[in-house]
């Protein structure tokens, strides 16, 4: 079916992810390791050596057991907010190694 109307991107792309929740939610899964750095700041994310993300649960393997502990106190924190930044429940449990 042609359409004859101009259509905004936002409104293609917006439809396409809710026919799709689950590569949308693939797609959010793939933003956290950039949105690592924004949460916890550059001196965390200098220590973070890998994050791995998946079935609902993120790793995140740091160099110092300094860093570590630090993260390890606050993981409920940097979950929900992970969450909300994504703007889905992806992750459910933070693994901190």
């Amino acid at each position: 079916m042609r359409r004859r109307d101009p259509i905004r991107i936002g409104a293609v792309i917006e439809e396409f992810f809710t026919s799709s929740p689950t590569i949308a939610r693939k797609i959010a899964e793939a933003r956290i390791p950039e949105l690592w750095p924004q949460l916890v700041g550059s001196l965390i994310a200098s220590y973070t050596t890998k994050i791995e993300v998946g079935k609902g649960r993120m790793t995140v393997y740091l160099a110092s057991s300094v860093v570590r502990n630090e993260v390890f106190m606050r993981r409920e924190a940097l979950r929900q907010a992970l969450n909300q930044a994504t703007g889905q429940d992806i992750i459910r449990v933070l693994i901190v190694k």
